[in-house]
């Protein structure tokens, strides 16, 4: 025999209100967990800083290739995402207005949120005074993401502060920021490095052998620059003397 029970319009309202988010929490995380386009496409924003303003993140199909190598994509920043999921090791030349650095702080800010336990660390020429410059301002931009995320997306909880970025998963996930040097990156155990603007690092050739612990243990490293000679050329080009 059931049992009836008579709500008010408002108790009624609130209990579809939280099954509703419920469902869509569900649905979100089964859809945005296996791969980061779906994610960068539908729930990231950015800022464009020519004009100072914040933006969606380009989705647009630009030049569709479904039998690219890559897997198919719709996208310069899609077939970024698919080869940055392909490939552990990546190094990628930029230019201006491709948004690369933000395309790949959204993927290490997926990583974290998707995959518990895991420890990213943003690497860039100097960690910066403030969160405003070096890999302070990278560490920055994961928790704009991160508090931009639209309402249907599941909440949790998180912690910010200097260089440093907290998702509270079982077990817990970070985003650390740290300037280039060997004995910097040795400080730490990662899961994946993103080296921005290496080629402009004195100690480039020094911090990528620091990561190398990283990179045979299954770990990832992702280095990506303006063009300039040195070695950070030398990786793109695949002419490092590992001799």
């Amino acid at each position: 025999m059931g049992i009836k029970i008579e709500l008010n319009y408002e108790e009624e309202a609130r209990i579809r209100y939280t099954a509703r988010r419920m469902a869509e929490s569900k649905l979100s995380i089964s859809k945005y967990s296996q791969h980061p386009w779906p994610f960068l496409r539908d729930c990231v924003r950015t800022v464009d800083q020519a004009v100072q303003q914040v933006r969606d993140f380009p989705n647009a199909i630009v030049e569709p290739n479904p039998s690219c190598s890559c897997g198919g994509c719709t996208c310069y920043q899609h077939h970024i995402v698919n080869e940055w999921m392909r490939y552990r090791v990546l190094v990628i030349p930029k230019s201006r207005r491709m948004m690369l650095t933000w395309t790949m702080v959204a993927c290490h800010y997926w990583m974290v949120r998707f995959h518990p336990g895991s420890t990213v660390a943003f690497v860039s020429r100097k960690q910066g005074a403030t969160d405003s410059e070096g890999s302070a301002e990278l560490v920055r931009r994961a928790k704009f993401i991160h508090d931009r995320l639209p309402d249907t997306f599941p909440r949790i909880e998180t912690s910010y502060s200097w260089c440093r970025f907290q998702v509270f998963s079982d077990p817990p996930s970070e985003i650390i920021g740290i300037g280039q040097g060997a004995n910097q990156l040795r400080q730490y155990t990662v899961t994946a490095i993103m080296a921005d603007e290496m080629a402009f690092w004195e100690e480039a050739q020094d911090t990528y052998v620091a990561a190398l612990p990283t990179i045979e243990g299954g770990g990832r490293f992702t280095g990506i620059s303006s063009a300039h000679p040195g070695f950070f050329k030398r990786l793109v080009f695949d002419s490092v003397d590992n001799s």
